[in-house]
């Protein structure tokens, strides 16, 4: 996977978000970087039969909320149910 690429594309969809803008810098870095691994995951996923990526949380609500976001696109990439997420202390 192209790191550039990937950073460039989410930064792009990011900037767009007034919500995003208003964040922190801290808390901005904290959304890019989730958004980052959720997409390695879905790429890893789709690209690799035996990968079944994990990803872990912090809280219980950043477990819904990626469980969320990868059921919305489960019917358009069906490779996602092989991710498993999961909150740790």
């Amino acid at each position: 996977m192209n790191e550039k690429l990937l950073t460039k594309f989410i930064l792009s969809y990011l900037i767009d978000k007034e919500d995003y803008m208003e964040l922190a810098p801290k808390q901005q870095q904290l959304v890019f970087e989730t958004c980052k691994t959720i997409m390695t995951a879905i790429y890893n996923a789709i690209k690799f039969d035996n990968v079944y990526p994990v990803i872990m949380c912090g809280d219980p609500e950043a477990q819904i909320v990626i469980s969320r976001a990868l059921e919305s696109v489960q019917g358009i990439l069906p490779s996602i149910e092989k991710i498993t997420i999961h909150t740790i202390h």
